[in-house]
């Protein structure tokens, strides 16, 4: 039997617009909380949490792959669509086919859960830091430096600063 990693989605509209709102998911096991804002439906914007966890777990390949996938939705229609108990139509046929691929990869298991117990929903309290050995990969656009730079390698600067 494998180990099991709960893992949790969700998809919510701001509550001054009906057209924004954020993407989440969490992973507290990993002390991991991802949002950031997106547009769209409420089905919009559950699905496009749903695959922005898959995609991070495929970007973490190595953690993921060898645990089963316990995903905890509030939203049922993704729980009904991803088991095979709805029929897709229109757009979810396409989503339907991401999910089959990422299945191939990965043991999944979506689940309903209350919305006032989806941790991707909660607060940012709700989860723990994570783990200095989680080994968790997480793709930046830039890397930073904070460290200051030693006086011998203080340079003028006299134009763009190349590296």
């Amino acid at each position: 039997m494998k180990d099991i990693i709960k893992c949790y989605v969700s998809g919510r509209h701001l509550s001054d617009d009906e057209t924004k709102g954020i993407v989440c998911f969490a992973v507290p096991e990993y002390g991991l909380l991802f949002r950031c804002s997106a547009s769209g439906t409420k089905s919009e914007l559950e699905i496009i949490s749903f695959l922005s966890f898959l995609r991070f777990a495929e970007h973490n390949r190595d953690i993921f792959s060898q645990k089963e996938l316990h995903i905890f939705t509030d939203f049922p229609q993704l729980m009904y669509l991803v088991n095979n108990k709805a029929v897709a139509q229109g757009g979810m046929v396409t989503v339907l086919k991401q999910v089959e691929k990422f299945c191939k990869e990965f043991q999944i298991r979506v689940q309903w859960i209350d919305p006032g117990e989806n941790r991707a929903a909660g607060s940012v309290n709700d989860i723990p830091a994570m783990p200095t050995n989680s080994n968790i990969k997480i793709k930046t656009l830039a890397n930073f430096d904070l460290t200051p730079p030693s006086p011998g390698n203080l340079q003028r600067s006299q134009g763009p600063i190349e590296s």
